[in-house]
């Protein structure tokens, strides 16, 4: 059964995916397709068999051209497998461009972002994860002093109680403030 033929996958295994996601059957059969081309034979044996939520390696998942070049893909990957491992199933995958598609609402895709940006998983944004984020962001070409500035400029910004952390609401505060957030959080399907 090629990747040309129909999906190997149920018909109620469809319907709910289509249940869980703001995608539709026609998007989801094409976001499958890229799944598929990153290991062909694995997964077409993995959904023959219903195994569902059969995984592919994190190696794996970032050669997709959604993730390849972005420079907080193994945070992305992490934070939306179930495992935390970074290695994705199907579901995880599709749960990853659904809330990444423009149809998302904007505090799911905040709920999200706050997540990846949360770099030592700790439930805040503080100083070293801001750190992290611009040196990311500037593919980490910016003096120490520089990067601090910034760090200062944001929690100026973005820390509302002035306890130098980014908390939850803190961030989607500021995230609802920004009508780019969005366009920019997103991945093409």
């Amino acid at each position: 059964m090629g990747s040309s033929q129909s999906l190997p996958m149920s018909e109620k295994q469809m319907e709910l995916y289509q249940e869980e996601t703001f995608f539709t059957r026609k998007e989801i059969i094409h976001i499958y397709k890229s799944f598929e081309r990153l290991s062909e034979l694995k997964v077409q044996a993995a959904f023959l068999q219903g195994n569902y939520n059969f995984k592919l390696d994190y190696e794996e998942i970032i050669l997709l051209e959604e993730l390849r070049n972005n420079p907080f893909k193994d945070r992305i990957c992490k934070v939306f497998s179930d495992d935390h491992s970074g290695n994705m199933s199907f579901s995880d995958y599709l749960d990853m461009l659904s809330v990444m598609s423009l149809e998302a609402p904007k505090d799911l895709k905040s709920a999200y972002a706050f997540k990846i940006y949360d770099f030592n998983d700790d439930g805040m944004i503080d100083r070293t994860d801001l750190e992290e984020l611009v040196n990311r962001v500037t593919g980490d070409r910016m003096r120490t002093e520089d990067v601090d500035g910034i760090v200062d400029n944001i929690l100026k910004e973005c820390d509302l109680d002035e306890n130098e952390t980014i908390m939850a609401l803190e961030f989607e505060e500021i995230i609802q403030k920004s009508p780019e957030f969005t366009s920019n959080f997103f991945m093409e399907v």
